[in-house]
């Protein structure tokens, strides 16, 4: 049996589990993915935690040393756009790349069952 046959074969499988029903590898995919997405938000929330304390701690050495120039705000800026990245990362790129990825999925099983 070539390829393309296997390919068209039809599982007999299929018919035996009901299409309400998860699988256990389902469940595995969705456990994969939400321990990925909870891996990513955890990471963003030590990010923010170091920034807010080292630019809590950088203020005060700025009010300390120099208080006539505000030089804590260069790193504030610059560490607060990388922050801001690293939140646009998390919170719409990877919903937007789970979107793409599963219409793709999608769009190869019709094609299968053809």
């Amino acid at each position: 049996m070539d390829i393309h046959e296997r390919e068209q074969a039809v599982d007999p499988s299929e018919d035996l589990i009901p299409k309400n029903e998860l699988t256990p590898q389902d469940k595995e995919d969705i456990y994969i993915r939400a321990s990925r997405r909870a891996g990513i938000t955890l990471g963003l929330y030590i990010h923010t935690t170091v920034f807010v304390c080292v630019i809590l701690l950088l203020v005060v050495v700025n009010l300390l040393t120099t208080p006539g120039y505000l030089w804590v705000l260069w790193p504030f800026f610059g560490w607060g756009l990388g922050l801001f990245l690293h939140w646009f990362s998390c919170a719409k790129l990877a919903r937007a790349y789970e979107s793409i990825r599963t219409e793709e999925i999608a769009r190869h099983l019709e094609r299968r069952k053809k």
